[in-house]
């Protein structure tokens, strides 16, 4: 019998039969893996804790013929504050079901792990606007995942001025001279690329009082979800959640 033993963050849980549950851990030494919680279902289980969203803990696993299966576990943190709080829930949901989707089963990433971990802590402490929160991680995840896009310089002549537009497709800022070249090219503000290099180049913590104007924050993040769509070729059901929760 294989067994784990390993720090893992929860991703998400579902319900299975009658009394147990099924949690989705991106572990820091297995990669992510889907372990059962028995009995979590039940109020007194010692396992009802165990998975929720979103939590930090150390587990024991031990694999069986069919599924892997939680045998004990320790809590690291709970971001309680989050549990609490719609807009951070739906942040953290957000940013869950990004890395859920981009990894494989048994895929690791120590780098993508510390982040994942890192921005949990950033939603629960920090009191910062969800669409530029969700900007600043979005940019800061591609950067990860070898995707960033060009915004200093165009990215089909070089050209480091009058750079008006930019292309999902061709991967960054266009000048006007290029725009045709790239068929998806579309206006951008400078105000707007200013926060997109900002967002993505400042600290979490920085970004709790910046003031940035609802027309450029919308623009920001039309943009980067676009680009996101492009290249990790992913659709995320909590984006349009919070989406509604703006319009509110």
């Amino acid at each position: 019998m294989r067994l784990l033993k390993t720090e893992a963050i929860v991703l998400k849980n579902n319900s299975i039969g009658e009394t147990d549950k099924m949690a989705t851990l991106f572990t820091k030494n297995y990669g992510k893996l889907r372990a059962v919680a028995k009995g979590a279902r039940r109020s007194k289980s010692r396992f009802v804790n165990a998975i929720r969203p979103f939590m930090v803990a150390n587990y024991v696993i031990f694999e069986g013929q069919n599924y892997y299966y939680i045998d004990q576990w320790e809590l690291i943190e709970s971001h309680k504050n989050i549990e609490k709080d719609l807009v951070k829930f739906s942040v953290a949901s957000y940013i869950s079901e990004t890395v859920n989707k981009i990894l494989e089963e048994n895929q690791k990433s120590e780098k993508l792990y510390q982040f994942l971990k890192h921005s949990f802590k950033a939603v629960d402490e920090l009191q910062i606007d969800p669409l530029i929160f969700i900007a600043s991680y979005n940019l800061k995840l591609v950067s990860l995942l070898g995707y960033m896009p060009q915004l200093d310089n165009c990215i089909v002549c070089g050209k480091r001025e009058d750079l008006k537009y930019f292309s999902n497709s061709c991967g960054g800022v266009v000048c006007t001279i290029c725009k045709n070249k790239c068929f998806d090219a579309r206006p951008l503000h400078e105000v707007a690329l200013k926060a997109i290099k900002y967002f993505f180049k400042g600290d979490y913590e920085k970004l709790q009082n910046i003031k940035v104007s609802g027309v450029i924050k919308e623009e920001v993040d039309k943009i980067i979800t676009a680009y996101m769509k492009e290249h990790l070729e992913i659709e995320l059901k909590s984006k349009d959640f919070i989406d509604k929760l703006q319009n509110m």
